[in-house]
């Protein structure tokens, strides 16, 4: 079957993103042109797929070299990944080398900093092997590495020359890694697309399973909105891609106040997405009937309890932190129908307090 193409036109820095079953195999025919070395940023639990990929490199003329790493919120540190750049050039990377990323959103976040940053820039692809990095972070240039105070403070706007996702790779996925996957997809649902968010509901079990052809159609149609956003929108500076962080203050909030131990990044994202609901109806954006329409769907996803031992004043703590905030004012992204964002920057402390106590039932 003939792979789905998307089309990312960024001018000079424009790239396709293919989607299909079984593509790791056809991998050599898309490459760029005049490479002189690629060295393979790997995560190390991916055994059989690291074969399958260096299988299918082993018909280019060129030296291929391998770096395993353990995936992970610790590897988005500093530390972790200045030694990494030692090994760039202990293999020799010149400026016509290319990086593979080949993992889930943790390698693909490094391996395009490093991309970015080696040698002033070299070129890079990324092939993701999770459902969370084939439906929205492996495309639209932004790379990089955490910081103590909070998620993603470190980093660069660096396009890859290609994104290939393969969706063979998520048959092995276990339920908490599709669940996670599936709060990015059903993001695009509800903040963009009233018919996806209907398909959505209508096929919620075939997604689940991890059904090759249904979970196509979902990564498909992410990545069509995302590449939209991200053509007009490249540095995130019009507002345009803001929406694209639906869900994503309160849920990078809870991944920094858990040390990032205990959620998933699209488990801590569907919360947020709760959270952000709950927001819309108290600041008057959203009916409270369409409210529950999204937030039942949200809600038939099992996700992590948010923990008794992370206070309320520790999460609002790590959100004010966030990128996005501008020195205490928060700007939140609600809703305000099924497939329709907005931008508010007057929520309230007490509309905080009011959503947090509307989704857990806590007061403290």
């Amino acid at each position: 079957m003939k792979p789905k193409l998307i089309k990312m036109k960024l001018g000079k820095d424009s790239y396709s993103i293919l989607i299909g079953n079984g593509l790791i195999k056809s991998l050599p025919a898309y490459l760029p042109k005049g490479i002189s070395k690629i060295i393979v940023l790997s995560d190390v639990r991916l055994t059989a797929k690291r074969k399958e990929l260096l299988s299918a490199l082993k018909v280019l003329s060129i030296p291929v070299i391998e770096i395993p790493l353990k995936a992970g919120e610790n590897l988005k540190n500093i530390k972790a990944v200045y030694p990494l750049y030692g090994k760039l050039l202990d293999a020799k990377a010149d400026r016509d080398s290319l990086i593979i990323a080949f993992g889930g959103g943790s390698i693909g976040d490094v391996a395009g900093f490093i991309a970015a940053t080696y040698m002033r820039g070299i070129k890079w692809i990324g092939i993701p092997t999770t459902l969370l990095a084939q439906a929205d972070s492996s495309v639209g240039g932004k790379t990089g590495i955490n910081h103590d105070s909070g998620k993603n403070l470190i980093g660069a706007f660096y396009q890859p020359s290609l994104v290939l996702c393969d969706v063979a790779f998520l048959k092995s996925l276990g339920p908490r890694e599709k669940i996670s996957g599936l709060g990015e997809v059903v993001k695009y649902a509800l903040a963009f697309d009233k018919k996806f968010f209907k398909w959505t509901h209508e096929n919620i079990s075939q997604l689940v399973k991890g059904s090759p052809d249904t979970l196509s159609v979902a990564i498909e149609k992410s990545l069509k909105w995302k590449a939209h956003l991200v053509s007009k929108d490249v540095y995130d500076r019009l507002g345009i891609r803001e929406a694209l962080n639906f869900g994503h203050t309160f849920g990078h909030a809870l991944e920094s106040g858990t040390n990032y131990k205990t959620f998933q990044h699209g488990e801590a994202v569907i919360w947020g997405m709760r959270f952000a609901l709950c927001v819309s109806e108290i600041r008057g954006k959203l009916s409270a009937s369409k409210k529950k329409q999204m937030d039942d769907l949200l809600a038939r996803f099992k996700v992590p309890a948010i923990p008794k031992t992370l206070s309320k004043n520790e999460i609002f703590k790590h959100m004010k932190r966030d990128k996005k905030a501008h020195g205490n004012t928060i700007r939140f992204v609600l809703l305000d129908d099924i497939g329709h964002s907005v931008s508010d920057a007057k929520v309230t402390q007490e509309n905080l307090d009011q959503a947090f106590y509307k989704l857990t039932g806590r007061k403290d």
